[in-house]
This record gives structure tokens, sequence and C-alpha cells, in this order.
């Protein structure tokens, strides 16, 4: 019927259904489009056609009581599937159907206005209203959901609105609207309704229905909508609201809205199962908090979790916040919601509500629900944009101006600009995982090394200030960074190059939060970046294979903000294929080459090479020997010994064990190895 996902979404919105993206392949709302849930969705073809751009591959989501439709879903791929059995009971009109991807069937019609549908109407036959549905030509493992005809939707049979009476009768009589009152045991409210509706005693049985509706928090015109039915032959509605009116004012004037009777008639949530004490008032403990919070309509998907950052987030406005946070979805939580969930549960008749009972609730609905933006977004990439292996390659030379002097030299700047970016993606779908390579941005001051990391990773994911890396609070600033930049590398002091060794290769963070009662410990969603305007920052011969330096010139800002979306695109495809995000081989041999050359340099390296070029293993002593012209041992200090072999590594030496046997017995070896 649709040669797209995108062309099917765009007609359904032109038929004025309320449309939203749901994840590719899946039945979960599509986070980073629809933060809301079903409830961003619109009938807006342009806001629509806009989403699918983003992601072509979404699957469709109907936002069904935003559409006027009610579904019933017939699982009828079920052994137990009762739908046989209802339909020889009731009629069900011809409508539009569809074939879901499991196999069942939907029949679609047009809801009733105000018209309250049953969840379920028996085994395997749900009834789905205040919620959404997949549609056509959307898939799930494979299998696409498929229109069974092509006609209007039937206006929904007059049986199916009121199921839940009939399969649940009551004693008492039964008016048109008895869901909208909450019964209690001083008013017999069906009476006094029926009484009104009838003529007997209007004006004191109408006082009594619009107390209790105040009493209950109902505003001015829910109230006039349910007293406008009870106007009798020979006077106009307007007249009914008039007087209705000076009723309500009186209610509210004497406190009804505020009182106890309010306090005693807002404890009921029939369609929560909450705990009652011996006494069958609510209590207000936290396996009820949590409920109301996760079921009631107030709260349901109010609270999440972050995943990538680990923090408690708001993704829909909430009672009482009367701020711009509405216009501001999905953002973090604040402790002003804790006080906003206690005003509500004041207004709904919970008096004495404990501020730690609310945070604990609160913080076990976050993690009932949970997501992650940057994760949708890299998937988002791959699906979206055509792969561009060689772009990956590539990039660092494109937009950073790197020049690379030789072929060795190229091979290693398209290698790191491959596994800088994988290695970032494998944090994101793997935390905690290996990822210790430090790619070191050379250049000049004021060129935008800083600011191409900034780009390239988002604002909302970098970090350049970055708190001393042995304190804790060096742990708790990576929370929800995506790439920290450690500026201006240089470290000169061997207890500094210890701990920037450590804290770069450690893959899970263990620290206690302030004011936190248990220490926590989360994997690791970063990668670090350095950036310096020196050449010669590096001043340990043993522990450099963590940096690859890469020299920048101009760097393109513009050009790399236009390839972003692409270039994390082929990171994500080159990540799901298994690439390996370091270096290993000769490639690993050009990076320690790249590494030596930023090393610190000591006059002591002209001696070794002008007086040791003819020799091929050496003691300590020796080197001294040769460079100093026979040195005796005793004149030296451990420091000098310790700068002899840092001198000897980085004019090419290497340790090779210990000397077995002569004079030199048990003295460290120190052997000449080539370069290349």
């Amino acid at each position: 019927m649709y040669k797209s996902k995108k062309e099917a979404a765009i007609e359904y919105a032109k038929r004025g259904w309320q449309i939203f993206t749901v994840k590719p392949n899946d039945k979960r709302p599509y986070a980073s489009l629809a933060p809301n849930g079903y409830h961003a969705a619109s009938n807006d073809p342009a806001t629509v056609a806009k989403w699918w751009d983003q992601c072509p591959d979404a699957n469709i989501g109907l936002n069904l009581a935003g559409s006027g439709l009610v579904c019933v879903d017939v699982d009828s791929y079920k052994e137990d599937c009762a739908f046989e059995a209802v339909a020889k009971q009731y009629d069900f009109p011809p409508t539009l159907q569809q074939t879901s991807a499991n196999g069942g069937t939907h029949y679609l019609y047009k809801a009733k206005e105000g018209a309250k549908y049953p969840g379920t109407l028996g085994t395997a036959v749900d009834v789905k209203h205040n919620g959404y549905l997949l549609l056509s030509p959307s898939t799930i493992n494979g299998a696409q959901y498929r229109w069974s005809n092509t006609v209007d939707p039937a206006l929904a049979p007059v049986w199916l609105n009121e199921w839940t009476v009939r399969q649940k009768p009551t004693k008492k009589p039964t008016i048109k609207e008895p869901k909208l009152l909450l019964y209690d045991a001083q008013l017999d409210l069906p009476k006094a309704y029926a009484d009104a509706q009838a003529g007997n005693n209007w004006h004191n049985n109408v006082v009594k229905i619009t107390a209790s509706l105040v009493a209950r928090g109902k505003t001015d015109e829910e109230i006039h909508e349910f007293t406008d039915r009870l106007t009798l032959a020979g006077y106009s509605v307007d007249q009914t609201r008039f007087e209705v009116q000076k009723m309500i004012d009186g209610a509210r004037a004497k406190g009804f809205d505020i009182g106890p009777y309010t306090r005693k008639a807002l404890t009921a949530f029939p369609y929560i199962d909450l705990h009652k004490d011996s006494r069958g008032r609510l209590l207000c403990n936290h396996s009820n908090l949590v409920k109301l919070l996760t079921e009631h309509p107030d709260w349901k998907g109010a609270f999440a979790t972050d995943e990538f950052s680990g923090t408690k987030k708001v993704l829909k406005y909430i009672p009482h916040d009367d701020t711009l946070h509405k216009v501001n979805l999905p953002r973090q939580l604040e402790d002003e919601d804790y006080t906003r969930v206690s005003m509500w549960l004041n207004d709904n008749g919970f008096m004495r509500v404990q501020r730690e009972t609310v945070i604990a609730a609160v913080a076990k609905a976050c993690r009932e629900q949970s997501f992650n933006l940057l994760k949708d977004y890299l998937e988002s990439c791959e699906t979206t944009y055509n792969i561009d292996n060689e772009l990956l390659s590539k990039w660092m030379m494109t937009f950073l101006g790197v020049e690379p002097d030789s072929n060795n030299q190229r091979l290693y700047v398209e290698a790191v600009s491959r596994l800088s970016l994988i290695q970032a993606v494998a944090r994101v779908f793997n935390p905690g995982c290996k990822a210790d390579s430090v790619i070191i941005l050379e250049g000049q001051q004021g060129t935008g090394k800083s600011t191409c990391l900034s780009v390239l990773f988002s604002p909302d994911y970098f970090g350049d200030q970055l708190p001393p890396m042995t304190s804790k609070d060096a742990s708790s600033y990576l929370k929800g960074k995506w790439c920290v930049e450690l500026a201006e590398l240089e470290y000169k002091r061997k207890t500094e190059i210890e701990a920037i060794k450590a804290f770069i290769s450690r893959t899970h963070e263990n620290y206690r939060p302030a004011f936190g009662r248990e220490e926590i410990i989360r994997p690791r969603t970063c990668v670090f970046w350095g950036t310096t305007n020196k050449d010669d920052y590096l001043n340990d011969e043993t522990g450099n294979r963590r940096f690859l330096p890469i020299e920048t010139n101009a760097i393109d800002l513009e050009g790399l903000q236009e390839a972003r979306d692409t270039l994390w695109g082929a990171a994500v495809s080159a990540y799901r294929a298994g690439e390996a995000y370091w270096l290993t081989g000769d490639l690993s041999k050009i990076a320690a080459t790249e590494a030596n050359d930023r090393m610190e340099q000591d006059p002591w390296c002209e001696l070794i090479l002008q007086y040791m070029a003819d020799m091929g293993e050496a003691s300590i002593s020796e080197a001294f020997a040769r460079c100093f012209n026979g040195d005796p041992e005793g004149h030296r200090s451990i420091q000098e010994n310790r700068r002899m072999s840092k001198a000897l590594i980085l004019c090419g030496w290497e340790k090779a064990g210990k000397f077995t046997s002569g004079n030199k017995r048990n003295q460290v070896r120190f052997v000449k190895k080539d370069r290349f």
C-alpha cells in the first residue's frame, strides 16, 4: 500500500491521526524523537516527515485516544483466545482491519466521545484506547503489519462501551455517568442524581451533588458538564448553570474543597491495588507510593533513569510544576520535584507524608523506566546515513589538517582516526570496556583543538574541567561525560605520571558521592583526549603506549560539524562488525616511535649517541665510564643511575634482564635495538 514508512506515516497524519516514532524493529517509542512516548504524537505532516527523515526505518505508532479511535486487539494465534466466544455473543460491525506481525487481528473503530472502554473482553482479546498501536508497514522480527482492508473505521458498537457495566453489575442503581463520582457512605449520590433528574427536591439534591464534586477537587467546568444533564424540562442549560454556579461558590466559601471531607473522598483509587490499615485507610508507605508514581495517569511515565549518565530525569509535565520545565523536557530531577509529589499526595488524601519515603519511591519509579538518548542517537546515525568507511579513516586529515610525512605515518594516522571514534562508541554500547587509548591533539594555541572535541562529541557530553585525578571529585565528574579533555597535557613528576596512567586505565568508578550513604561502582562511559601546544610533553619511557600523538594544523570546524553524524554512523557500523579499537603489530611500533619523538630529551643522550655507538650491550657503570671518562661508581647517586637508565632507553636501548657472570654479574643489562 505504501512505498516507505515515511510515506505511510505522512498519509496517516493527513487523515488526522496522531502519529509518533517507534524504535526500528521494536514496540518501544523512539526516545530521542518521542521523549514523552505516544503523548508526543502529531498529525502535522511536516513534523511527521521530519521525524522519518531522521530515522527512515522507525516503526509507526498511533496514539489511539488522540486519534479518536479504539482497537479490539485479537491475539488469534494463541490457543486460549476467547474471541470466538465473544463474537458469538456480540456483534462486531465491519470496520478497518489490520493483521499484526504476530498474526493477530486489529479491529479499529471510531471511539464515541467521552466513552470509557474496558481493558479486556476475555483471554487474548484486549481493548486498546488510552495507549498506542503499531501501524503498517511497521516490522517486528522481520514480520510486517499489513492492512487487511481499506475501509474507513466504523463507529464503535454501543455494547463495547457498556461492557464493564454488564460484566460487573452492582446492587446500587446504575446511572449513565457512575464513574465520574467517588461514592462514600455519607451520601447516596446515585439516588441524589436520580431524584434530581426526575425533578424530586431538585435544588437540595443538586446542592448535595455540587458540594460533593467540589470536595473531590473538580473544576467549575467539570461540575457544569456533569450537572448540565440535570436540566429539567422548561428550563435552559444557562439557567441551570446560573443556579449551580451559586452552589459551587457557596461550597468553596465554606471550605468544602479543603476540609476533611475532601481528604476522605480523595483517598479512593479504585483502579490501583493499594495497601490499607486495619481501619481501611490508605497507607503512605513505599509500596503505595511506587504504585501511584508508576500507574496513576498523573505520574505514569514521568520519572526515568538516563542509562548513559545514571541520572534521574523527568520526562513529562507533572502536577504542581508551574515553571518553564514543561517546555524543556526531558530535564534533570530536582529537589523541588519531591515537594511536588508530596503536595499531590496531600491533595489526594495523604496528610502524613514522609519526605524520605517520597525520595525512595521516586528513585524506585526512576529505575522502573530507563532510556539512553546517546545510544539512540548513535543507532539513528547508523541507520540514517550512508556508511562512509573511507571518511572514518581520513577524517583527521580532512578536518584537523593532519599532514603525514611518510607512508608509515599515514597508516598510523588512519588507524588512530578509526580507533578514536570506535572506542568512544564501545564505551556507549558496552560501558566499562577497556578503552584506554588517549589521542593527543598537538597544535598552536587558539587553533580550535578543544572546540573540535566539543563539536565532535557535542557540548552536552563533553567536559574540559577534570578535577585532580587522585580525588573522588574526578570520578564523580565523569558522570554523564562521553569525552573528557586532558588540557595542556604535561606531567613532570613521577607521581603525576603514575596517577594519569592508573586513572585513564580504569574501567569503573568506585566512590561515595557527596551526602551519599552507599559506595557507587559505575562502569566508565567516557574516553580521554589530550591537547597541547608542546612537542616534548611525555616524560615516562615505559607507559607511553596509551598516548597516540596527532599533529594538527588548520581545523575545519564547520566541515566537522556537517560530517559528524556520518562519522558516528560509520564508527557504529565498524564497532558492530567487531573492528578492534587498539593498535597491534607494526602499527603499535609506529605509535611507539611517534610517542618517543615527544619525549622530553636529556643532554646525556648526545653523549650516549657519541661515545656508545660501537657498543651492543652495556651496564649502567659502563655507560657512565664511556660517557664521563671512567666516572667512579661511588660518586653516582641513585637519581643519576635512574637518569642514565632513562637516557639509554631514549636513545634506542632496552633492558634485557641482568648479566649472569663476570664483574657485571647481577647488573641490569642494556642492549641496543634497531629503530625503524
